[in-house]
This record gives C-alpha cells, sequence and structure tokens, in this order.
C-alpha cells in the first residue's frame, strides 16, 4: 500500500474556472499531493479533499489578483472541487484494489 501511495502522490491537477465580472474566465491548474496518504481510510480521504479545498481557494481567491469583490468566490471553489471528485473516487477505488491509479 505505501508503493501505491507513493506512486500517487501527485493526485492531478485542479482546474479552477476564474469567475469576475469584468474579466473572462481563466483556468487555473494547481497540483494536489496524496503523498502521505492512505487514501483507503477514511480520515486520509477527509485530509485529501481539505488539501484540495485548500487549492481550490488559492485557485479561485489568488491573494495577488486584484479584487472586484471583497467576497470569496465560492461558486469557483465548488466547480474546483467538483471537477477532481471523479480523480479521488478513481484513486481511492484503486487504493482500495491495491492497484495503481494512472493519471
Amino acid at each position: 500500500m505505501t508503493k501505491l501511495l507513493a506512486a500517487i502522490a501527485a493526485l492531478g491537477l485542479l482546474s479552477a474556472p476564474q469567475i469576475a465580472s469584468a474579466a473572462p474566465a481563466q483556468t487555473v491548474n494547481i497540483s494536489v499531493s496524496a503523498d502521505g496518504l492512505d487514501l483507503t481510510r477514511a480520515d486520509h480521504m477527509r485530509k485529501l479533499r481539505n488539501r484540495i479545498a485548500d487549492a481550490a481557494a488559492e485557485a479561485c481567491d489568488p491573494a495577488d489578483r486584484m479584487i472586484v469583490t471583497p467576497m470569496p468566490d465560492y461558486q469557483c471553489r465548488r466547480a474546483a472541487v467538483a471537477s477532481v471528485e471523479p480523480m479521488v473516487q478513481e484513486l481511492a477505488q484503486a487504493a482500495r484494489r491495491g492497484t495503481m491509479a494512472r493519471r
């Protein structure tokens, strides 16, 4: 199992469409690591999803962006998290089977 987790150290790319009223949408890619997590465990799956949520917040509300609105872009965050959920499920299933997911 440890080899499986080391092999999937990088979960993949989190694609988050940037939604701003004055500018066209952009796609931001951020890598999220599953390193050190045993994806057969529920608590580790929670940790992975927290990492993904943190990355979505970073992608959707970067600190260096000129803020059009002071509110976090929750719609963007939800879309970003939803975009990687199929990959999260695939990795969890591969971990339970003891096989390696390819991404």
